[in-house]
């Protein structure tokens, strides 16, 4: 007891208040920064985009299939508009019996000034969309060719699905023309173009 007195003696309170708060200082930082990497990393997590596929293509034979996504109701904002396909080597009955690639062409009818952009999977930061054109048909209809030309494989000794999301973005600098976009429809065909693999 008389050594602890002895200890607590020599120490000069000045210093020992002075590292007290450096050190409870330090420590409350620590904390503090480590606490705020674990919510970021919890939010970005929960905040990952999820979008229910609206169209379905079975590629289980060789050839070409489409569908069409109505772009209708749009309005300019700053959010886009996403929405969701899934290209799958199977369906209810049967499975495609050879390994297939396809290639995936969008067309749009340009009667709204949108913005597109294509990802494949969860990676929501890669456009897949390699090619975009503009052509114009025999009556000067003008239409807009997004196309994909990297091609995926799948095999047939598994079930095999690949989900693309469509990225639509209607710019909110719009927002000042109502009446000229009001009540007018785009339309999206999907075309799905698949081979064996020889």
């Amino acid at each position: 007891m008389k050594g602890l007195k002895r200890v607590f003696s020599k120490i000069n309170m000045n210093d020992f208040k002075r590292y007290s708060f450096f050190s409870i200082l330090l420590i409350a930082t620590l904390v503090l920064v480590g606490s705020t990497k674990f919510t970021q990393a919890r939010y970005e997590n929960t905040t990952e985009i999820q979008v229910t596929p609206s169209l379905a293509f079975f590629i289980v034979d060789v050839g070409t299939q489409s569908g069409q996504i109505k772009l209708d109701s749009m309005i300019p904002r700053n959010e886009p508009y996403l929405f969701a396909f899934n290209v799958s080597n199977f369906d209810s009955t049967r499975r495609a019996n050879v390994d297939l690639t396809y290639s995936i062409e969008i067309i749009t009818t340009t009667n709204l000034p949108l913005n597109f952009r294509i990802y494949k999977g969860n990676n929501m930061t890669s456009n897949v969309v390699d090619s975009d054109t503009t052509t114009t048909d025999a009556n000067g209809v003008y239409y807009r060719h997004l196309v994909i030309n990297a091609i995926s494989t799948m095999y047939y000794n598994a079930d095999c699905t690949d989900t693309y999301t469509l990225w639509v973005e209607f710019p909110k600098a719009n927002e000042d023309y109502p009446d000229s976009y009001q009540g007018i429809i785009d339309l999206v065909d999907i075309k799905i173009n698949s081979e064996q693999v020889v």
